[in-house]
């Protein structure tokens, strides 16, 4: 419609439906060639130019490290960043008595569990199989889907075991409520041979507290009806009461362990106690009682707050309040609307004494939360972030830690503590992974109705993912890391140009006269600088423009590249971003001229009447454009309905239609 061509004269985006399918197959096509190595780099050089113009036109992407690199003076003004203490890592055991089992040995019990209440196709009769199991739905047969999603049912007890207690047992109690009405049903049937149809989303076993991609994944597939009159009800209901037998005792044991017995529970009380009683100081030098506590589950949220309220007033003195993003909040201070909570517990960076319809005597100190508030809220009166549960995506843990993280605390330095469900984690991630890594793919195979991979490559995609973030969190063990601190990692910095405008407009502000009688072909010599190999950046207008061409070269009718010694294109005209990036790296600062460099090059050329050296990476330059916009223009046609091949002469990459505005010499 309309909107799918909104940016269509502004900044030459054909559609924006289109465009961002190309680059969703693109980024599938590095995926798959990447082998679990995610080179960010060549993805950058793959993505289409439209999209990079899409992202620079309505995004605006400030990270930690990015603001201290190109806003040094401002944050000197606003207030620094805080310090960011080793992460402390946490290792408790379950019950303080020593009488559960561990959280490996669990492992091993559950997967030893058929879960048949998730698995109807395995009792279908012979003589009706091809009814069923030739149906495939999302690339798998009903068959392949139900025993991945059982392997995804096992891992999300273990997730609810690693959050706490309760949620584990409720998860269990839920399963078992499960069975219960799925054995009534086949009662019914079998009594009076009513109700014979069914599917698994009537029955709701499918109906899994927080996690959001087991529930994405149950939801596929979970309405192929069944007949009960061609199953073998018999079989299935021996081996329903033999799973709910095993789960039965395991919950009878779960609920043994009591606020008093819930050994991770009293060791979060010993943190929050340590921190109440020996509290940090603020830069104004007030003492910081502040803590949030997050996990991935309502649950357990809702438990850690009830088990902690009437001590947390009562011996510790201070407010707590609970936010979860589903059911009720709570707070023993103030209002319990989801704002007013998050600003009684940081009316300094809320400015509460702003809002005179709130009460101004006290404070909340202690916050429970689920990631409803783990992005986009400033937080940052608190110098303390726990994880109670590890979320599966690091993603998750670094927006969580963001909300104390900030530019302008009032903290001198913030501290993360990750409780860990064991002390080996190469082998936690490994119990994760082993069936995560097949039902992952769950949620790529379902993003696109045009899905065109095949099962092994969407398997082989999701295993990829699995491992990246393993590494991820492994490294969150003993670092607190950036987005961009993942080399593999794609954020929005990479995409927007905002700094670069902002230092031209400053610089056209005192020096506009200067830069408008700089004569072209103007050059530098600069030295190497981290990886930036010895080369030449060049900056190129074409004259006699191609009608569209901006939807090839962001930068239309100007480009950038940058030529290695060697002959090899070390970053191509797309990647705008990058060659800014070095190009500022490499010459900041640098107000005075590389004198012995300078000589170099002076003794290289002739004193500049010799530049056949610079001459052919020039020309190799030119035809790496030619060949790059050639191929990125071909590729335009694969970018759906709006697909077109721009038309131009070949004369159009000719030398004489390029003029030199300028080139940096890096030795």
């Amino acid at each position: 419609g309309d909107d799918d061509q909104s940016f269509r004269e502004t900044i030459g985006v054909t559609s924006v439906k289109d465009t961002l399918a190309q680059t969703q197959r693109q980024f599938n096509e590095w995926a798959e060639d990447s082998n679990g190595n995610r080179d960010r780099r060549s993805l950058l050089s793959k993505l289409n130019p439209a999209f990079f113009k899409l992202l620079d036109e309505l995004t605006i992407a400030r990270s930690r490290s990015h603001v201290e690199k190109y806003y040094e003076e401002s944050i000197e003004a606003i207030g620094n960043f805080p310090k960011r203490g080793q992460p402390k890592s946490i290792y408790s055991e379950i019950d303080t008595k020593g009488r559960f089992m561990t959280y490996d040995r669990l492992n091993d019990e559950i997967s030893n569990y058929k879960l048949s209440v998730f698995n109807p196709s395995k009792y279908v009769l012979p003589q009706h199989r091809d009814k069923y199991l030739t149906t495939r739905v999302a690339n798998f047969s009903q068959e392949e889907r139900e025993h991945h999603l059982i392997g995804m049912m096992k891992i999300n007890f273990l997730k609810r075991l690693e959050s706490s207690i309760t949620s584990f047992a409720v998860t269990l109690d839920r399963t078992i409520g499960k069975i219960e009405d799925l054995e009534k049903r086949i009662k019914l049937f079998k009594e009076n041979q009513q109700m014979a149809l069914f599917d698994l989303e009537t029955l709701e076993v499918f109906n899994n507290d927080d996690d959001e991609e087991l529930n994405e994944a149950f939801q596929i597939g979970a309405k192929l009806k069944y007949d009960l009159r061609h199953l073998d009800i018999d079989k299935w209901i021996k081996e329903l009461q033999a799973d709910k037998q095993q789960l039965d005792l395991i919950l009878s044991q779960a609920k043994q362990i009591t606020v008093d017995r819930d050994e991770k529970l009293q060791t979060l009380k010993e943190l929050i106690s340590e921190k109440v009683n020996n509290p940090t100081l603020t830069r104004n030098n007030t003492p910081n009682r502040k803590a949030i506590v997050f996990t991935a589950f309502a649950d357990t949220a809702t438990y850690i707050y009830e088990s902690l309220r009437d001590w947390a007033k009562n011996d510790l003195g201070i407010n707590m309040a609970l936010v979860t993003g589903t059911g009720a909040n709570q707070a023993t201070f103030g209002r319990t609307y989801f704002n007013e909570i998050l600003t009684n517990f940081s009316p300094v960076s809320k400015n509460r004494v702003k809002i005179p319809s709130m009460r101004q005597t006290e404070e909340i100190d202690l916050l429970i939360a689920t990631d409803c508030i783990s992005e986009g809220q400033n937080l940052q009166d608190c110098d303390l972030v726990i994880n109670y549960d590890i979320h599966w995506n690091p993603v998750r843990l670094i927006q969580r830690f963001g909300r104390i993280d900030r530019l302008g605390s009032i903290n001198d330095s913030v501290q993360l503590i990750n409780f860990w469900a064991t002390e080996d984690l190469n082998k936690y991630l490994n119990l994760k992974g082993r069936v995560e890594a097949r039902m992952a793919l769950v949620d790529v195979s379902t993003t696109s109705s045009d899905n065109i991979l095949l099962p092994n490559e969407i398997e082989k995609l999701a295993k990829d993912e699995l491992n990246y973030r393993d590494k991820q969190l492994l490294r969150l063990k003993d670092e607190i890391l950036d987005l961009e601190d993942f080399n593999e990692s794609i954020a929005l910095n990479d995409f927007s140009l905002d700094d670069f405008r902002a230092e031209l407009s400053e610089l056209l502000e005192y020096d506009r006269g200067r830069l408008r009688d700089a004569p072209f072909g103007i050059y530098a010599v600069t030295p190497t600088k981290d990886d930036n190999p010895p080369g030449v950046i060049f900056c190129f207008q074409q004259e006699s423009a191609i009608g569209q061409a901006e939807r090839v070269n962001p930068l239309q009718p100007f480009y950038l590249i940058y030529v290695r010694n060697d002959g090899i294109l070390f970053y191509s005209f797309v990647q705008v971003k990058q060659l800014l990036e070095n190009f500022r790296s490499l010459c900041q600062g640098n107000e005075k001229p590389f004198d012995e460099l300078c000589r170099q090059f002076d003794q290289e050329t002739g004193d500049g009447e010799n530049m056949t050296f610079y001459d052919e990476l020039l020309k190799k330059g030119l035809s790496e454009i030619k060949r790059n916009f050639q191929q990125r223009n071909t590729g335009n046609l694969f970018a759906g309905r709006s697909g077109t091949l721009l038309n131009f002469h070949e004369d159009l990459f000719e030398s004489s239609n390029f003029k030199l505005i300028t080139w940096l010499i890096i030795k």
